[in-house]
């Protein structure tokens, strides 16, 4: 039994060739056809914990000061 190889003939895609399809609003780089994405509220990002944190720029606060109440002493 022969085996057919053919379908390696070509090699895989360059990645330099892949379409830029959108830019990244975490860390603006450009996000290429085939990438996994985080779309938050229509938002594009790249599917790294790092685009997603620099999306949103959380505040670091307590719970009470998030819902404008006094902190109990």
């Amino acid at each position: 039994m022969a085996v057919n190889l053919d379908r390696f003939a070509q090699g895989l895609p360059d990645p330099q060739d892949a379409e830029v399809m959108a830019y990244c609003e975490g860390c603006g780089r450009e996000i290429y056809e085939g990438e996994d994405v985080y779309v938050v509220d229509g938002v594009i990002l790249h599917a790294e914990w790092d685009c997603l944190y620099q999306y949103i720029d959380p505040e670091f606060m307590t719970v009470e000061e998030a819902l404008g109440l006094e902190a109990k002493k």
